[in-house]
């Protein structure tokens, strides 16, 4: 029934992956369920329970209210935050931009932390981008708000694929270690970088249809640069190969930041619905019959 909180019933396979039952339980989480069903037969395993206390640490914030050995049951009893979704998702886009940028730091510095440093950074944005998601997810299907949820579902969801690409920079970036410091390649990634990052910045702070058509040529022009730089930095390095897992690492780092670009122009896109919507609002409702062209 309309406005009744949803309950997803989530059964463990005997055998599967444990990654698997917790894509199907955070499925459920962003598709705004309440309450949480884990059924296995004939009694849940260890590694199930392990699953399940995963799933409630990495999101905000269900919390297992049953258990009698062939199910648990977990309920979200977490109010709705107060906080608007757009101050939440322009904190989230600092915290991302901030996030990046320490990992192209990284590449010159010594290691940071433990081997699960930047998985770790990574979690803390995954449970906010993963709560923003699930907030527009339940008010889209439930109290009628409709499309205007899209944008923000789309906007968290990009941020949350961003920062899994800085801790992709973090990673690889150990691997730079063999090159000379302040050699030429890893100047040019930083360089690379920080234009993605001036990119991103300007699409989360869009308010109008001119500068995010702006914003999509330019994160066009830079995916451009990118393929140029790859072709320049990764057949050789001062007139010699580069050690294979340097040149591998090079090329991971390239790619990473290519589909950070490619996710901000997916919000890029969202400010420019957004700002077309707009106007249509100022100027008055287009006619019944008339189809609205998608920019691209």
């Amino acid at each position: 029934m309309l406005g009744q909180p949803p309950i997803a019933q989530v059964p463990a396979r005997r055998g599967e992956l444990p990654e698997h039952l917790f894509r199907r339980l955070l499925g459920a989480y962003l598709g705004g369920a309440r309450e949480f069903v884990v059924l296995e037969h004939p009694r849940v395993t260890p590694e199930t329970r392990e699953v399940v206390q995963t799933f409630c640490r990495r999101t905000r914030q269900p919390e297992i209210v049953w258990d009698d050995g062939g199910q648990i049951r977990l309920k979200d009893l977490a109010y709705e935050s107060p906080v608007p979704l757009a101050q939440r998702l322009a904190r989230m886009g600092r915290i991302v931009v901030e996030f990046h940028r320490e990992a192209a730091e990284s590449w010159t510095q010594l290691p940071l932390g433990t081997d699960d440093y930047w998985e770790r950074r990574d979690d803390e944005i995954d449970r906010e981008a993963w709560y923003v998601q699930r907030l527009a997810a339940h008010r889209l299907g439930l109290d009628g708000t409709g499309v205007s949820m899209l944008g923000p579902w789309t906007v968290a969801r990009s941020l949350e694929r961003i920062a899994d690409h800085a801790t992709r920079l973090g990673e690889f970036g150990r691997r730079l270690g063999e090159l000379p410091s302040g050699s030429g390649p890893i100047t040019s990634l930083q360089q690379f970088h920080s234009q993605a990052m001036v990119h991103l910045e300007g699409v989360l702070r869009a308010a109008d249809d001119a500068t995010a058509n702006d914003l999509l040529d330019l994160g066009e022009a830079l995916i451009a640069s990118g393929n140029s730089l790859a072709d320049r930095l990764l057949p050789s390095f001062g007139g010699a190969a580069m050690p294979p897992a340097t040149a591998a690492a090079v090329a991971r780092i390239l790619e990473s930041i290519g589909r950070t670009i490619a996710y901000a122009q997916d919000i890029a896109q969202v400010a420019l619905d957004r700002s077309v919507v707009v106007s249509f609002d100022e100027a008055g409702a287009p006619p019944e019959d008339a189809v609205p062209a998608r920019a691209h």
